[in-house]
């Protein structure tokens, strides 16, 4: 008889809750749009969405009911570091604490990859995507292990312990090579996709050419490569043959310095987006190097900005994927106009 007494009292909860949340609803829906610059300037990036875990893709109703099942999400990220996104709009984030998560948009599922590699995925470090497959620097191995973009195992790349700190990797779609930046070497390695060492740029210094804890790099329409010089507080090109061409930047605490930059990218304009982790935000340059904007700020969970941005990644639609390390998310912006 207990029972059907707690039976009214549950749905009353049940019936509160969904009242609640249905007014939270209502109340986002009236949101001013998180766009920069704000208004009445004219926006140039918004703020799309946000991955944190599976119940992103669960309605209000299935994660009230895990909730009040005492049920939490299966996948939840914890420490993400890097990001890249496919062709078919498939997120690839590596987590140093729970290996490779995929997010499939089309199908609104997480998924964890890797179960199949022959070698552990402890500290999951840099990632990247090019023809069709998916590329992930290891720190516990010191290599990079190559994926299918379903998660099947396909090779590595490198001997054990070649890279102790992969950084990040980045696919060269116009070379069709695999770019791995290692802080701990203070060098950046070109490969080709089966695994042959092509290039070595750099050691450790202050001169041109030089690094002083390497974090990460990008490649420009032309084939340059460009790699942010954490502790130098610069960025430096180099040509497609690891030639010193040019640098820019210098530390500071204003708009178009760096105090600590993370990750780069390029958009399809050929702009230039720089994550700092102090700064809390990332800066866009133009390929003169002039300062254009910033997007962010200090953020405790709000879509207006970051704490300790670290990974960057921009897709061939100028999306922008910002890995928000402790906010424990991914953040999908637009740049809605570039030039």
């Amino acid at each position: 008889m207990k029972m059907i007494y707690q039976i009214p009292i549950i749905l009353g909860t049940i019936l509160t809750m969904l009242f609640l949340f249905g007014c939270g609803s209502s109340k986002n829906a009236q949101a001013v749009e998180v766009v920069w610059p704000s208004p009445p300037d004219e926006p140039r990036v918004k703020y799309v969405q946000t991955y944190q875990s599976e119940d992103d893709f669960s309605s209000k109703l299935g994660a009230l009911t895990r909730a009040l099942a005492g049920k939490s999400s299966n996948i939840r990220f914890d420490r993400p570091f890097d990001v890249c996104a496919d062709d078919s709009g498939r997120i690839y984030v590596s987590d140093v604490s729970l290996g490779i998560i995929m997010i499939d948009q089309s199908e609104k599922q997480m998924v964890p990859l890797g179960a199949e590699v022959p070698a552990p995925l402890g500290n999951t470090l840099g990632i990247t995507c090019g023809n069709g497959k998916v590329f992930v620097g290891v720190g516990e191995i010191g290599q990079v292990v190559v994926l299918t973009p379903d998660g099947k195992y396909l090779g590595i790349i490198g001997k054990p312990g070649a890279f102790p700190n992969p950084v990040d990797v980045v696919y060269d779609h116009f070379a069709k090579r695999v770019i791995v930046v290692d802080n701990k070497l203070h060098q950046v390695f070109v490969y080709s996709e089966n695994g042959d060492s092509l290039l070595t740029i750099g050691k450790r210094g202050g001169e041109d050419g030089e690094f002083n804890f390497p974090q990460s790099a990008a490649v420009d329409s032309s084939g340059n490569i460009y790699v942010v010089d954490a502790f130098n507080f610069r960025i430096e090109v180099f040509s497609s043959e690891g030639k010193f061409e040019r640098k820019f930047g210098q530390q500071g605490n204003i708009y178009g310095t760096f105090a600590r930059p993370k990750g780069i990218a390029i958009d399809s304009y050929q702009n230039i987006y720089i994550i700092d982790a102090i700064h809390q935000n990332f800066q866009i340059f133009n390929n003169k190097f002039e300062f254009l904007m910033f997007i962010g700020r200090f953020s405790n969970n709000d879509n207006w900005g970051f704490q300790n941005p670290v990974g960057l990644y921009v897709d061939q639609k100028n999306m922008i994927y910002v890995a928000d390390q402790l906010n424990q998310r991914i953040q999908v912006l637009q740049l809605i106009k570039g030039d």
